[in-house]
């Protein structure tokens, strides 16, 4: 009786790698920047709602922000002063706000400045940025002008 070839699970090639590398770096570049209110998350003690945020005269600013980031790529726009990446959500001596639940484990966390102390909080996916607090206090990332350290 012939025996069966056995294969073994082999890793990708680099060519086949670097081909997908590219492909995904393409598709996040290839899109304008989208944003998603999704994991929205007002309930916190910092957290703002869109009502707290237009009586601060703050809502049209941030509409305002968001249509001018929405002409081209997300990572186009990241400068690290307006809009910031950080990755992981900051460790609890450097925020005021809890990582929400409902939040994915693998989030990129990053925000962007509106005016001011105001920011929004959230998550990028590829050319989505994903709003999960409106921060009019900056209390998201303190400073260390806030800390002291």
């Amino acid at each position: 009786m012939a025996k069966k070839a056995s294969f073994k699970h082999k890793e990708k090639s680099l060519i086949i790698q670097a081909l997908e590398n590219k492909k995904s770096k393409s598709a996040v570049s290839s899109g304008n920047f989208k944003v998603s209110f999704q994991y929205l998350d007002s309930r916190q003690q910092y957290a703002s709602s869109f009502k707290d945020w237009q009586k601060a005269g703050l809502l049209s600013k941030l509409l305002e922000v968001f249509q001018g980031y929405c002409c081209s790529a997300l990572l186009r726009q990241v400068d690290g002063d307006k809009f910031t990446i950080y990755g992981d959500f900051p460790p609890q001596h450097k925020t005021l706000f809890e990582n929400p639940d409902h939040i994915p484990v693998d989030a990129e966390w990053a925000r962007i400045h509106i005016t001011g102390k105001a920011i929004v909080a959230g998550h990028i996916i590829k050319n989505t940025f994903y709003v999960v607090f409106l921060d009019k206090s900056h209390k998201f990332w303190l400073t260390k002008r806030i800390t002291g350290k």
